[in-house]
């Protein structure tokens, strides 16, 4: 997905991924409530620390004063307590395959972490 602001950091870039999926979990746990099936609480995982520290704490530093503003409301869903983030390890991190080149055996392991079968050879 293509992010609708340039982002100035990678810790940035990072806050506004976190952003874009926390919206997609809420609209999720709607659609779920929808179909008959209440969560309470959703986790998104975010493999950088600096960016999992700037959603849960509202400090203004010299470097991400200039964040955009309708990016927080991040925090404000965390602090209500409908959804969870989360630092998610590099080497456990499933998004992994989607977004980097990875040895056939790291592709694999990311392949078992989301549950998916790999098709065997005869």
């Amino acid at each position: 997905m293509l992010q609708p602001v340039v982002a100035l950091s990678t810790t940035e870039a990072e806050y506004i991924a976190a952003t874009e999926a926390v919206k997609e979990a809420i609209w999720m746990k709607g659609f779920m409530r929808d179909l008959g099936c209440e969560q309470k609480m959703l986790t998104v995982f975010c493999d950088s620390q600096s960016a999992v520290h700037l959603t849960k704490h509202q400090v203004f530093h010299e470097r991400s004063k200039h964040i955009d503003v309708r990016l927080h409301f991040i925090r404000e869903v965390i602090e209500v307590g409908e959804v969870s983030v989360k630092k998610i390890s590099t080497q456990h991190n499933p998004a992994d395959m989607c977004t980097k080149v990875l040895p056939v055996d790291k592709f694999g392991y990311c392949l078992d972490l989301i549950n998916v079968v790999k098709e065997r050879k005869p």
